[in-house]
């Protein structure tokens, strides 16, 4: 669904009055550059429309359903159905009846189980901070280092970038190349044992 969407800061001005609004963390006041990561589960409607448009173009239009194949019945389904089912919701209600519809359901069989107004928004978040992290882990592959920053001011920063109110920031990460002696000294992790269980 890609609800997300790269803002790429590159003037310096701007640069200068997002610094007070991440906190004047170190990572923005020496950025070279920023990246706002903003989720647009607002846009839902709209990427849902424009995958089933991709599937017309790849699988054809208006073919009847006895003449799709497994594949495309899955992807129409998909775009055309849940989503819709897990995305739609009225001031929260729908997304409690779709709550306990699926847990009388999940007694009998697996389930999907977050489809809840609050779920979605969790969804949303995570899958913009795997292309955030791909964004990252991309910049290190060319040789540039980022800081993600989850701490700032999204209101103002929503405001100075022109992002709309039903958006929100998932992160800022700052671009550059760090210094050899780090922002605090040594770069400090939790020992690997400590976060890593095999089972």
């Amino acid at each position: 669904m890609q609800l997300w969407e790269f803002v790429h800061v590159t003037s310096k001005e701007t640069i200068a009055e997002l610094v007070p609004l991440c906190f004047g963390q170190n990572a923005a006041k020496t950025a070279q550059e920023l990246v706002v990561f903003v989720v647009r589960k607002d846009l839902w409607r709209k990427r849902a429309k424009a995958n089933l448009q991709y599937m017309d173009k790849v699988f054809g239009k208006n073919k009847p359903k006895k003449e799709q194949s497994s594949r495309e019945k899955v992807a129409r389904n998909y775009y055309g159905k849940l989503i819709p089912f897990a995305y739609a919701d009225f001031l929260g209600i729908v997304g409690w009846l779709k709550y306990l519809m699926v847990l009388v359901m999940g007694l009998f069989k697996p389930m999907y189980r977050e489809v809840r107004k609050s779920d979605m928004r969790i969804v949303a978040h995570k899958t913009c901070g795997l292309a955030a992290q791909t964004f990252m882990l991309s910049m290190a592959a060319e040789g540039y280092d980022t800081c993600p920053m989850e701490g700032s001011d999204t209101w103002r920063v929503k405001r100075i970038l022109g992002i709309p109110r039903s958006a929100e920031i998932n992160m800022i990460i700052s671009c550059g190349i760090r210094k050899p002696e780090g922002v605090y000294g040594e770069r400090f992790r939790i020992p690997f044992e400590e976060i890593y269980t095999e089972i």
